[in-house]
Order: C-alpha cells, then structure tokens, then sequence
C-alpha cells in the first residue's frame, strides 16, 4: 500500500459483515487497522471485491467478493452450516490517509458462496433484489404468520422449554423432556456445543425423541444443551383450538385453489 502513485495507493475498501444474531466484524482492504468513530476496520481479513453490477432496475444488481477460504472472520464450515445465512454487508471506499469514514457504494445480503482452489467467491445482493428476491404470497390456505410474530401475536414466553441431549441416533436425539408435541414444526436452537447458536427445524416427536430437519452443522454431542419453541402447522383449526387466536389467522382456507380450473360443468 505504501508504494506507487500516492493517488493510487490512498483508497481502500471497508467491509462491514453482519450476521442476523449480531454477529460481525468491519475489515478494510488497507494494510494497517483503521479507526473510524466507535468501528476498527482490520486488515488481516483477505477480502476484495471483484464484480459490482449496479442496475437500475429492481433486479439485476450483484456484487461479488473474493477471499481466502482460510480467514478466521468467517470460517467456511460457519458459511456452509447456515451461520451466515442472511447476513448484510455493506461496502464503502475510503481515504486511508485522511481516516475517513468513507463513502457508500453499496449494501445487499449474502447470496451464494462458492469455493474453488482455496478461495471463496460470494455473491451479495444488491439494493432493493436483496428483499425482491423473495416469495410474495397473496393467497394461501395454511396461515402466512409465524408462530409469535407481529402479526400472530401469541405470547411465546411460556412456549419455550430448555432441555439436554441425552441419546443420538441416525434419526434424530433424544432429550430430558417428555411431552414434546406441541414442539413439532418449531424450532431447536443449540445453546452449548459445537452447533452453538444454530437451529433446526423439529419435523417430528416421539416420547423424548425428535426428529430434526437435516443440516450442515457439526457433530451433536451428548449433554449440549438447547431451548425449544413450540411450533404450529398453520391450519385455521388449530389456530382457533390450541391457540385461540383465530381472530390473526393469516390464511384463506375456504377459496378454491388452481384445482377448480379443471372442474367440468356439473361437477
């Protein structure tokens, strides 16, 4: 960074990468560790980028990144076990010798990432696809709402339950807890373990079995600890039965669906 023409060699580019549970970190393609208000963006994060497509249309702005598959910022078995799913970046250029905070270019949230050789390429997308790109349901029999958010608005502080791995097996684990049904169809997050900080989704229960939706995550150990939130199947009935709560339901059971195209006159 410190040789060449001075107009050249005084741009950098800063990072910032941040996970959905808060994690991230600020990085700069400059040399030295720069300060910039409360934020230190760090060198030693192998990350340039390589492509910025910026169009005007809703859909069609990229942005890829290049870097080392090897940086200790986002280890690659993080990226593939869904840590970084949904993780935001921003990207601005900077004067470093002015210690700048620099100017915007860009912000979007991981895309794909791809490995080849030891390097990793992601893809961000940018501006407004980065929420474009994702299902807009009008219409749909099963209620659209999670099961307490802003719009379900059940109370989920008395639906959560922490537990400890007691047995694996090659269809899920088995827990300290029994009556775990109104778990099925929520989640599982790891609170201690290798799988810290991740969830999966309970497909099924057992007695003290479940059986969790597959992933890339690490090896399940006997004694890791997890919280569990009740699930729901998202049909009227049991909105209105278990939950009494039918008053959100956030679906249209009762209109007819793509199947009445086919009807002929008198059915």
């Amino acid at each position: 960074m410190s040789r060449g023409h001075t107009e050249l060699t005084t741009g950098a580019y800063h990072f910032v990468l941040q996970r959905p549970d808060g994690v991230g970190f600020a990085a700069t393609s400059n040399d030295q560790p720069l300060a910039v208000g409360t934020m230190t963006f760090e060198p030693d994060v192998d990350l340039r980028p390589t492509t910025l497509v910026l169009s005007e249309r809703l859909i069609g702005s990229k942005l890829q990144i290049e870097g080392s598959a090897t940086g200790p910022a986002m280890p690659v078995a993080d990226l593939f076990n869904g840590r970084w799913n949904g993780a935001s970046l921003q990207l601005l250029s900077a004067d470093w010798s002015q210690n700048s905070e620099g100017n915007f270019l860009c912000e979007g949230r991981l895309g794909s990432v791809r490995l080849d050789a030891g390097r990793m390429t992601m893809t961000i997308d940018v501006g407004p696809a980065s929420s474009a790109n994702q299902p807009c349901v009008q219409t749909s029999p099963e209620c659209r709402a999670l099961l307490g958010d802003n719009k379900c608005r059940i109370d989920m502080r008395s639906r959560r339950r922490r537990a400890t791995v007691t047995a694996i097996d090659d269809r899920g684990i088995s827990i300290d807890t029994i009556d775990i049904e109104p778990f099925v169809m929520g989640r599982l997050r790891w609170l201690s373990g290798a799988n810290c900080g991740l969830e999966q989704r309970i497909i099924a229960a057992d007695g003290a079995h479940l059986v969790l939706q597959t992933s890339e995550g690490s090896e399940i150990g006997v004694g890791d600890c997890v919280v569990l939130t009740e699930g729901c199947d998202g049909r009227r009935a049991t909105c209105s039965e278990r939950f009494a709560n039918v008053v959100n339901f956030r679906g249209e059971p009762d209109l007819p669906g793509s199947q009445i195209l086919l009807r002929f006159p008198g059915d």
